[in-house]
């Protein structure tokens, strides 16, 4: 077992893309490391680069914003929602390691399946959302059955999500400097055809204020749900990357993609303010390039999926459970294709974008405690002790941190009253005619609580003078 993870790890490491990744969540060690942090740049762009941004940004015209207002919301909650991405993607030179094993050492060995598990719901959510979008986008270009192409886009997404680390950075260069390109002729073209700047508000007074607000929270919840997948692609940087170089690159990666096309989105909506955002692609593009781009948007899916299966891997390894990561991935593919195939019909987005945002709810508080836990109370990742520790149940995180599960808990019980959505709306969001706050609530209370009876290390050790990996969080041969 140890034999064939470090086999892996090495092909990785040589710039072998190729080489069946079977890493798993286990460290890797400092010799094993490469890349540069300005690649987060690109792996945190490209799997926004599909539909549903595009969606959201044009959400703003039927709530009556206008142009200027979907933009300066969008802006907003687009800036906030990916400075926490990229404070969790600093995290993973130093400790090596994906995203969610990171959370033992506030909610335990046991108790981190809590939030791993709320992950793998949302990854498994997203694939299956982008599965939808992208089928459907191709199947209407290339008259072909639904069924049969939610097969190949499901199937390819497996694939890459199978081979990894190394070959989802590479995707993502290519999808960035691909999806460039074609975001500025769509740009551009939006302009010619005077969609965009100068369109109004109908909205006006505490109105168009409370749609802004419900608009802004939307944007921000998307954006943020992007936090428990950034470790997993920044693992495998040197543990003296600058962490300010890391943070900032990724949250640049993340910004630049999620406002470039909701604002897009926002634009295109204005030429046909009662319409479909996909059907305004064809008023403001000539036949040829409106194939072209909606082609481009429609394969784009694929990596977007392909990272939403490789970040499962990672939470469905992190619940300890003993299984190679190729199958995980494939397990994973399996039930988005199932369900993709099942309810992919009309309502499907609006249904499973409700389901979305209510399982989202989690990942503030959860963000917030765990950059409480390593920031403040670990001072930068400088004080955990052995790593060693976070893949053992009787280290000294234990098996549930008590701290960190009851801040989770007390964070989302209390952000309820203030949830605005379709499917539920508390006291004070009905107040506020359906703004959510409870992102912000939820984050505030979870992350006070942590600080202030979070345990604090009694002695520094150095992570990174581990070598060994352990072998229990190596996948099994």
């Amino acid at each position: 077992m140890k034999q064939n993870s470090n086999h892996t790890s090495t092909d990785v490491a040589s710039g072998n893309s190729l080489a069946l990744e079977r890493h798993g969540i286990a460290h890797v060690p400092e010799d094993r490391r490469y890349g540069r942090p300005r690649n987060q740049f690109t792996v945190r762009f490209a799997p926004v680069i599909y539909l549903a941004a595009i969606f959201i940004g044009s959400s703003g015209g039927p709530l009556g914003l206008g142009f200027a207002g979907s933009v300066s919301a969008i802006v907003l909650a687009n800036l906030l929602g990916s400075v926490g991405t990229g404070l969790c993607a600093a995290m993973g030179p130093r400790l090596g390691m994906p995203q969610l094993p990171m959370g033992r050492a506030a909610f335990g060995f046991i108790g981190n399946f809590l939030p791993a598990f709320l992950s793998l719901l949302v990854f498994i959510g997203y694939y299956s959302a982008g599965t939808v979008l992208g089928s459907k986008s191709l199947a209407a270009l290339l008259h072909t059955p639904y069924a049969p192409t939610v097969v190949v886009v499901a199937a390819l997404s497996i694939l890459i999500g199978i081979y990894g680390y190394r070959i989802l950075h590479i995707m993502g260069r290519v999808i960035t400097n691909l999806s460039i390109a074609v975001l500025t002729v769509v740009s551009i073209a939006l302009l010619i055809h005077g969609g965009g700047p100068g369109t109004h508000a109908t909205a006006s007074g505490s109105h168009f204020w409370v749609s802004w607000l419900v608009l802004f929270t939307a944007v921000f919840g998307y954006t943020a749900s992007w936090a428990p997948y950034a470790s997993d692609y920044s693992r495998y940087l040197p543990k003296d990357s600058k962490q300010s170089s890391v943070a900032a690159a990724a949250t640049a990666g993340l910004f630049c993609s999620t406002t470039w096309m909701m604002v897009l989105g926002a634009g295109l909506i204005t030429l046909a303010p009662n319409g479909d955002v996909l059907d305004t692609f064809g008023l403001a593009l000539p036949d040829w390039l409106r194939y072209v781009v909606l082609l481009v948007l429609g394969l784009s899916a694929i990596p977007h999926n392909s990272v939403n299966l490789y970040s499962g891997a990672m939470a469905t390894l992190t619940c300890n459970l003993k299984l190679p990561q190729w199958v995980t991935v494939t397990i994973g593919g399996l039930i988005g294709l199932v369900i993709a195939l099942a309810f992919g019909g009309s309502s499907f987005m609006s249904n499973f974008t409700l389901f979305l945002t209510v399982i989202s709810y989690y990942i503030t508080p959860w963000l917030a405690i765990l950059l409480v836990d390593y920031f403040i109370l670990r001072r930068s990742g400088r004080d955990y002790p052995a790593v060693e520790n976070f893949y053992n149940p009787d280290g000294v995180f234990g098996r549930f941190g008590v701290p960190g599960l009851t801040a989770l808990i007390v964070g989302i019980i209390v952000s309820v009253p203030f949830m605005g959505n379709a499917f539920y709306t508390g006291p004070i969001a009905d107040q506020l005619q359906g703004a959510d706050f409870s992102y912000f609530v939820g984050a505030a209370v979870a992350g006070a609580i942590y600080l202030a009876w979070g345990k604090r290390p009694r002695a520094s050790v150095n992570v990174g003078a581990v070598d060994k990996e352990p072998a229990s969080a190596a996948d099994p041969a």
